[in-house]
């Protein structure tokens, strides 16, 4: 049966699996190694790691990152990495047991999880996080079930989907009176995403043309589609300015002539004003977060000054936070293709000589303004402040390098300061905004792109949290880069405590010398000076590589780049 259940995983185009075996799924893993030449098995100490592993693989591919182990606790620390994948669209694939031990199901064995009296119910658990679960109780249900999950974890709007198993559908074997019969799981997903009604893609054209100055607001549903080159082009064809939510972060270069940043409650100072002056705005899968959008203060998003026009593949996210003139409901990649056609015929014949003013007064922004720059950025001080960590880092990582990013104080610092040289570089944790997250990131990102400098930034608290993930890194040969601000403290907690401190302060970690223990590699910096030389050793080592940088644990880095507006709004919460 396992046979039969791995060859439709292969068929779906899936070629890694992120996993901790365990209770009644393990036999489906001996199988797996006669399939090893098609499906890489990674290994984790924990399901926490393989579930993060695979959402990140979900948003690089775009096809179902698999996560796989024993339902408990795939249901319980696995549950991590699902929340991000929902709440960022990612396609995932969940298959696990609900440890029924057959007959047994309804006398509570240990760590049953059908739902019966005394044991868990895996199916509600997973309902919260999840478009789709089944549960299969047979060999036929359990082939059926896995091809439905791939096909939910894809369709629409992407997220993950469940297939448990009862012991029966592992063990047993397909019939041949099985009235429903089983083809290739590829042939059921050969549907085209979801383009806009062509009236609609022609109004929305003429209200772009109209504007005077509008602006594109990119959200991770560029990243979902994979709608690098149509973003550029389109922002281009129509010299519109591209601001992009936390999420959307290198969804455009952030180096290019009409990138401006991330509009957050953080972001970068240009996008605000450049949003905040807008009179159209473009918004491209992006939800309009309260964070995105300083707490909707109307400084920056106003409908009743400005016209929004809201693309999203689900509809229900087309004016859901604003009023807009129009939505068109689609995939990010094939509506942009639809405007650019449609502005490319419309400025051949007619033109747009006003909107060189906007796209000049923009540079004009940049230039008097500081454009990703700050004093802090070339400072010498000890210990060292984050922005000259991220500063440090722009210098010595190479365009094409896949930074992954943390919670904690160390986003903000990344979202303000890393400027993106090339599209799809940044990820952030932007879901569930999770500490710990980046560490298991980037190393799935080594693990598909090993030719790429794969590197994560986070704190010394989001370290600790996965730091076993390095045993991972090594046993698979995943040479990622860890970059931990290390200030002892959990910043964002102590920031708020207003001088009464408690349980936001540690004991000093170095992990440089605990990436040792692992047989990786690692360095501790303490001076500005040594941070450069130390990220160049890393991004030569083959090897695993921890750059321990001591930072400053006074900083008060959300209390200096927060948006006034924002700050205005959380005033009167």
């Amino acid at each position: 049966m396992s046979q039969t259940i791995i060859e439709t995983i292969i068929d779906a185009g899936i070629d890694h699996v992120f996993a901790l075996p365990g209770g009644i799924a393990s036999p489906v893993f001996p199988d797996l190694y006669d399939y090893q030449n098609k499906l890489k098995v990674i290994l984790t100490r924990n399901e926490q790691t393989a579930s993060c592993m695979a959402a990140m693989y979900g948003r690089l591919t775009g096809k179902p990152g698999m996560l796989t182990g024993q339902g408990p606790f795939v249901a319980s620390a696995g549950l991590f990495g699902m929340m991000e994948a929902h709440l960022t669209s990612t396609p995932m694939l969940v298959l696990a047991d609900v440890t029924d031990y057959g007959s047994f199901a309804l006398h509570a064995p240990f760590q049953c999880g059908t739902g019966e009296y005394g044991g868990l119910d895996l199916k509600e658990i997973f309902k919260g996080t999840a478009k789709f679960v089944t549960v299969a109780s047979t060999p036929l249900e359990a082939v059926q079930g896995v091809q439905l999950a791939i096909k939910h974890a894809v369709s629409g709007r992407p997220g993950p989907a469940v297939c448990l198993f009862k012991v029966p559908a592992l063990r047993g074997a397909l019939g041949e009176r099985d009235l429903a019969r089983i083809f290739p799981v590829s042939r059921y997903l050969g549907v085209e995403k979801p383009a806009a009604f062509p009236a609609d893609v022609e109004r929305a054209a003429e209200e772009i043309l109209r504007a005077k100055r509008p602006v594109i607001i990119a959200g991770n549903g560029v990243h979902a589609a994979k709608a690098y080159a149509e973003l550029v082009k389109l922002a281009e064809l129509g010299g519109i300015p591209v601001a992009t939510s936390y999420q959307g972060k290198s969804a455009i270069p952030e180096t290019h002539p009409l990138a401006v940043g991330v509009m957050n409650m953080y972001g970068e100072k240009i996008a605000l004003k450049t949003v905040s002056q807008a009179d159209l705005l473009l918004v491209i899968g992006c939800r309009l977060k309260p964070q995105d959008t300083c707490f909707e203060s109307p400084e920056l998003i106003d409908p009743r000054r400005q016209k929004i026009l809201q693309v999203d593949i689900d509809p229900r996210n087309a004016g859901w936070v604003f009023p807009v003139e129009m939505g068109l409901c689609g995939d990010a990649r094939l509506v942009m293709r639809q405007l650019i056609d449609v502005l490319a015929d419309r400025l051949r014949r007619e033109g747009n000589e006003d909107r060189g003013r906007w796209t000049r007064a923009i540079e004009t922004m940049k230039a008097e303004e500081g454009y990703f720059d700050d004093p802090s950025l070339r400072s010498s001080q000890v210990p060292i402040p984050s922005a000259r960590v991220v500063k440090e880092l722009r210098e010595h990582l190479p365009a094409s390098s896949i930074v992954t990013l943390d919670g904690g104080n160390n986003r903000v610092s990344m979202l303000r300061y890393y400027a993106t040289r090339e599209a799809g570089t940044c990820f952030a944790s932007a879901g569930i905004g999770a500490m710990s997250l980046s560490v298991p990131s980037a190393i799935a990102a080594k693990l598909l792109h090993p030719e790429r400098p794969c590197v994560a930034v986070c704190g010394d608290g989001g370290m600790a949290m996965q730091i076993h993930a390095l045993s991972t890194a090594k046993q698979h040969g995943a040479a990622a880069i860890f970059v931990v601000m290390n200030d002892s403290v959990l910043g964002a907690v102590r920031d708020n405590q207003k001088g009464r401190i408690i349980a936001s302060e540690f004991i000093d970690t170095d992990f440089a010398r605990i990436a040792q223990a692992f047989d990786c590699r690692g360095v501790r910096v303490r001076t500005p000076g040594e941070l450069g030389p130390a990220l160049q050793q890393a991004l030569r080592s083959s090897e695993p590589f921890v750059v321990d940088v001591l930072t400053d644990p006074d900083e008060r880095i959300r209390a200096k780049v927060m948006s006034p507006w924002a700050r205005a709004a959380l005033a009167n919460l």
